[in-house]
């Protein structure tokens, strides 16, 4: 607010000798008024910004879209030969027990081990966060990630008696 007081202030100081000098030298005062608020607005037109500079500098690139599917990706995640699984199908699996974990408030990385392998099976904790991931620790994460998360047992109901 006080910027725009100052830029006012200093106009109508400007401007009116401007004015002035230019009805000495014959120019209608009008005229001469209507040229100096014109020349003000174009000065004030052009200290704007008229692009986005809000976002950081240098813009991050683009992402890389990758071609195909994901099928195609996964079917060749776990090595035929030494049964490694591929870095695309261990972070989905992966993704899936964070999501299983999360539920529970834990994170694979941060929790406890005893906690992880209570929700998810034993050693799940240490698949979780080894260096590689072989063939038969995904099927066994697999088969603990297709289990309901809380054990479907149904209470005995209030009306059944026993006699």
């Amino acid at each position: 607010m006080k910027r725009w007081i100052v830029l006012v202030v200093l106009w109508i100081v400007i401007g009116v000798p401007v004015a002035l000098l230019l009805s000495f030298l014959g120019v209608p005062l009008p005229f001469g008024i209507a040229w100096i608020l014109a020349f003000a607005a174009a000065l004030l037109i052009a200290q704007q910004s008229f692009l986005d500079e809000s976002g950081p500098w240098p813009p991050p690139p683009p992402e890389q879209f990758q071609r195909g599917s994901d099928v195609s990706r996964l079917a060749w995640a776990v090595d035929a030969r030494t049964g490694v699984v591929g870095i695309s199908l261990r972070r989905r699996v992966t993704a899936l027990a964070d999501r299983r974990l999360r539920e529970h408030g834990l994170t694979a990385q941060d929790a406890d081990a005893d906690a992880v392998d209570t929700i998810l099976g034993p050693g799940s904790q240490a698949v979780l966060v080894a260096a590689e991931m072989r063939r038969p620790d995904l099927e066994r994460l697999l088969r603990a990630l297709e289990q309901p998360t809380v054990p479907s047992t149904r209470p005995l109901s209030a009306t059944t008696t026993t006699e």
